[in-house]
């Protein structure tokens, strides 16, 4: 580790910044926080002080966080991020501070590395009783459609297989649709809002031309435009707030469980956990995700998707990445032991979201890329 960045290590700040892409948030006295075009940003350095990574590497503005089974890594320049085996699109870019300073937005530590490696120091969590699962289209709407089938049929029987593992897990699962019947966007959401306690996941397939891979959605933040919008033109409204933000960090580390599983399980490629601004996703008040499973366009992986197989699989997965999302949010002891969220973390000090305050906690857990 070079002197300038060991120096980066030493300095700290004691300032409460007002954020206005997340609210009001104080800002840990043991942050550096610096402003690169008028945004937070924070330098990998400081990302790997605060979470005790032992191994901190940097090498051609790529950064290498790592202890055991527990890695970071990242390029500047890039919108990509790698944590515990699992694909992340960030935010905004990663940039590169000078020399061997490179930098992430504090947007992206709060609301994406930190419900990821702690997931059970998320507030409001509470234990999972029901499951939404909601397979896409229905009716009329086919959805996209290939020589290997409807995606209606498909996601169908998907959440069939994810709802006879769900219930033999001991949830309540409520269907948006069972049958081949067409309901609304408003009609979907009306549904999971009627569950409290649980969460809502949405099942769906791709179709474009050379597409291929699995890729899973969680609702963008406020103040964060959509990986379906364009760069540099969106408006107000691809950035605005709506009823899931209030779910942010739930939501994410949701979509992280279940991708991750469904990466395990299916060996597919991975797109990434992305964020968006779907129907299904900004008017859920309850932790949400939509999860892509694969390219029916796809020659190769459309016959796949075609197999009882793969969709048992898939559904599988999906069930068993909900339950390690439910694990995680409400580990509490030392000495739990399950799949995708088993690492348990040294005492910390402060997170990037919270006060400035002399109090320990409980070690967490890690929600990771599978063995």
């Amino acid at each position: 580790m070079s002197t300038s960045t060991r120096k980066n290590w030493r300095r700290t700040v004691g300032v409460a910044l007002c954020l206005a892409s997340i609210g009001a948030v104080a800002v840990a006295e043991d942050w550096h926080v610096v402003r690169p075009n008028n945004r937070p940003y924070v330098s990998f350095a400081n990302v790997a002080q605060f979470y005790q990574f032992p191994e901190y590497m940097h090498v051609n503005r790529t950064v290498s966080l790592r202890s055991e089974r527990r890695p970071i890594r990242a390029q500047a320049g890039t919108s990509e991020l790698s944590i515990n085996g699992v694909r992340f699109w960030t935010h905004f870019p990663l940039l590169n501070g000078g020399g061997e300073e490179d930098l992430i937005s504090v947007m992206d530590v709060s609301k994406i590395i930190e419900p990821v490696l702690r997931p059970s120091r998320i507030q409001n969590s509470q234990k999972i009783d029901t499951v939404v699962l909601d397979p896409g289209h229905g009716g009329f709407d086919n959805g996209a459609s290939s020589s290997w089938g409807s995606e209606k049929n498909l996601t169908l029987d998907v959440a069939l297989v994810a709802r006879r593992e769900l219930i033999r897990a001991g949830y309540r699962v409520e269907m948006t649709r069972a049958t081949d019947t067409y309901v609304s966007l408003e009609q979907r959401v009306n549904i999971a809002n009627r569950f409290p306690h649980a969460v809502f996941v949405s099942i769906h397939f791709n179709s474009s031309a050379g597409g291929v891979g699995v890729e899973s959605f969680s609702l963008a933040p406020e103040g964060v435009p959509s990986n379906m919008s364009s760069e540099h033109h969106f408006s107000a409204a691809d950035v605005a707030r709506h009823a899931g933000n209030a779910q942010d960090e739930h939501n994410i580390a949701l979509t992280a469980s279940i991708h991750a599983m469904v990466l395990s399980r299916l060996a597919a490629f991975d797109r990434g956990v992305k964020h968006a601004r779907f129907h299904v996703l900004r008017d859920v008040k309850i932790p949400a995700v939509l999860v892509e499973g694969g390219f029916i366009s796809n020659p190769s992986e459309g016959q796949r998707i075609s197999t009882s197989y793969y969709r048992q699989r898939l559904g599988a997965a999906i069930a068993q990445g909900i339950q390690n999302y439910n694990a995680a949010v409400n580990y509490r002891t030392q000495g739990a032991n399950f799949a995708m969220a088993k690492m348990n973390l040294p005492l910390h000090s402060h997170s990037i979201t919270d006060p400035l305050e002399s109090e320990n906690h409980q070690p967490s857990v890690s929600i990771n890329g599978g063995n």
